[in-house]
């Protein structure tokens, strides 16, 4: 699968053999710090009146305020990914 992604993007397979773990980490690092703050942010939006693409965007302003307070370096897809991820674990809660 790496091979694949690496012909994908262009990258030569030593280079991406080298740095997949590096980005595998930051990645699931940062997703399991923001995880449990992104689930109280929903679950606290989860009763507001506001429509669905509303309880998105206050989510991300949310979770990306309490990333900075929490000294988490992230990008705004990895946000979104995680407040998606939070929508759907409280659903299933639900």
């Amino acid at each position: 699968m790496k091979s694949f992604f690496a012909a994908l993007l262009g990258i030569p397979s030593k280079i991406w053999t080298f740095y997949a773990p590096v980005f595998r980490e930051l990645f699931v690092g940062a997703a399991a710090s923001l995880l449990p703050l992104a689930l109280d942010i929903v679950r606290e939006l989860a009763d507001s009146s506001k429509t669905g693409s509303q309880k998105r965007e206050a989510a991300v302003k949310k979770l990306t305020s309490a990333a900075i307070l929490n000294g988490i370096n992230t990008s705004e897809s990895l946000i979104r990914f995680t407040i998606e991820s939070a929508v759907q674990r409280v659903k299933f809660e639900n």
